[in-house]
């Protein structure tokens, strides 16, 4: 038997997160880590707003998609009605056209990735209402139907913080979560997503540190690392939220 052990960090919540790193300090304990954000989008003495911003998507690659697929298209089709000429039937013209219409739905589903969907997808905490509001915008796959957006809001006392780590090919790196709890226990209800870094979970903890410090009702300071918004996650920013929600999120009772 060893005279010593050391016991490997366990997650707090159940169920845990797939891929848990780590656990954030409950939030309304004291915060050992300097606060820091990344990017900032509002700061007052009632409501706080920063932006989670989409990265798992190269923009560039989505414009170019939508072209290739929209050529290879025309050329689809137009093939089957060439290949179909002299012949009986109309095979090949309905697998042009069956084709193409594949490759159409995928271009519309890039330009629509590109040019509708919100690059910025605002999280605000309300700390004389002592709540946390989400704005989601979901995508579909099914590009000929509308994407619909859900918000949500929790009392920021059953949220607590966990770090995973993701190797999806697509979405790799540290992600920072909030888990709803049920109120006093550690049993998860649901989780969203807070924050994203891709090789460090360093700045996580530190915007962790900063939304637990502001909704103490102690001070902050409004120096993210970043400041606007990067070119490259223009033109859209996202949907107005519901007069109502926009109301309750930005007041105070």
């Amino acid at each position: 038997m060893p005279l010593f052990t050391i016991e490997e960090p366990q997650p707090k919540l159940n169920p845990p997160i797939q891929n848990w790193r780590e656990d954030m300090p409950e939030n309304h304990e004291p915060q050992l880590i300097p606060p820091r954000l990344r990017c900032l989008t509002t700061l007052s003495d009632i409501f706080l707003e920063v932006p989670l911003y989409s990265t798992e998507i190269s923009w560039g690659g989505m414009i170019f998609s939508g072209i290739l697929s929209s050529v290879l298209a025309i050329g689809m089709s137009v093939s089957g009605f060439a290949i179909q000429a002299g012949h009986d039937g109309y095979g090949m013209i309905v697998v042009g056209l069956g084709g193409a219409f594949v490759l159409f739905s995928i271009a519309l589903l890039a330009f629509k990735m590109f040019l509708v969907q919100p690059r910025d997808q605002p999280i605000r905490l309300n700390r004389k209402r002592q709540k946390i509001y989400i704005f989601e915008y979901k995508r579909t796959f099914f590009p000929w139907l509308k994407w619909p957006v859900t918000i949500r809001s929790y009392n920021w006392a059953d949220v607590r913080g966990e770090i995973r780590y993701s190797s999806d090919r697509y979405n790799m790196g540290f992600q920072l979560f909030g888990s709803v709890c049920e109120p006093g226990t550690n049993k998860v209800v649901t989780r969203f997503l807070i924050a994203k870094e891709r090789s460090s979970q360093e700045m996580l903890c530190q915007i962790w540190s900063y939304l637990s410090v502001y909704m103490q009702h102690d001070s902050v300071t409004a120096d993210p690392v970043e400041t606007g918004r990067p070119d490259d996650w223009c033109p859209r920013k996202a949907d107005r939220w519901p007069d109502d929600m926009e109301r309750e999120s930005t007041t105070a009772p």
